[in-house]
């Protein structure tokens, strides 16, 4: 019996252990804020940085491969790699990451997904190639959302633009795209009426539509049991409603029917970021 108990004791200090640990992935832009804390040269050529980092009590270990793009391929031309270890601080959901006397911060929107942050604790936006945010390799069920995302006035359109993975996005909208699919690219412009304010309609590209025409939905603002704003969208080719939860004033993520947010990979997070002007291209 006392064998018995010694075991049980040994398999609960493991899985204690165990949980406490979580690895994130995720590929990001190289804002300068980023390159500083890594110690990247300003003028390094990057396209985008491929993460994984570990949290454990107090402890990271942080692996980073940075460089040019390899066309057609997730990988780079010129691969170079940072590797060091530190600690961090977890205060009301913000992680602040130290080594060699610089930080970095990092919003816990869930266990499932973390965003970078600027200077001033505000979520980073990144470009139609690339978000700010990491994923958990092994994501599990939870509906928090710790962000604040309330409406403010804002002219239209609000135009957003993102890439996503392909294959769970393509089974959930009813899309029926094939296995080599491991991408989706999104370019939304978001319109209310004139007078009433209100959600009007919305174009879309990037799904096989081009710019020159768009394909066009409605939507509508959802303002969650927990006080969140969703926008919901509505598209005929699609087999059911969208939601996009509203993260700050430049950034929208990925909802599925259950009210979680999407969890991504190493390549592409379910973020899309909002621009300034229309892309001309």
């Amino acid at each position: 019996m006392r064998a018995f108990f010694i075991f049980l004791f040994s398999v609960l200090v493991c899985f204690t252990v165990e949980a406490k640990m979580r690895t994130y992935v995720g590929s990001t832009p190289a804002h300068s804020i980023i390159r500083d804390f890594l110690g990247v040269s300003s003028t390094d050529s990057i396209d985008f940085i491929r993460w994984k980092l570990e949290v454990d009590s107090g402890k990271y270990k942080l692996q980073c491969q940075y460089g040019i793009s390899k066309p057609n391929t997730s990988g780079f031309l010129d691969e170079k790699r940072v590797v060091f270890e530190g600690a961090f601080t977890l205060s009301n959901h913000f992680y602040d990451l130290d080594h060699n006397d610089k930080y970095l911060s990092i919003l816990e929107l869930n266990t499932n997904v973390l965003h970078f942050l600027d200077d001033h604790r505000r979520m980073l936006s990144g470009n139609g190639g690339y978000s700010y945010a990491l994923n958990n390799v092994q994501p599990t069920e939870t509906d928090e959302f710790n962000a604040h995302s309330e409406l403010s006035p804002a002219s239209t359109p609000l135009i957003f633009e993102g890439r996503t993975p392909c294959q769970e996005l393509s089974a959930y909208l009813g899309l029926n795209k094939n296995e080599a699919c491991i991408k989706m690219k999104w370019y939304l412009h978001f319109y209310t009426d004139s007078v009433s304010h209100q959600p009007s309609y919305f174009l879309m590209a990037g799904m096989g539509y081009r710019k020159n025409n768009m394909a066009k939905g409605k939507w509508e603002i959802i303002t969650t049991p927990s006080g969140h704003s969703l926008f919901r969208l509505y598209f005929d080719r699609w087999s059911r409603p969208l939601d996009l939860q509203k993260g700050g004033e430049n950034i929208l993520f990925f909802v599925e029917n259950h009210g979680h947010l999407m969890t991504g990979n190493a390549d592409f997070s379910y973020t899309l970021n909002r621009i300034q002007q229309e892309d001309k291209k």
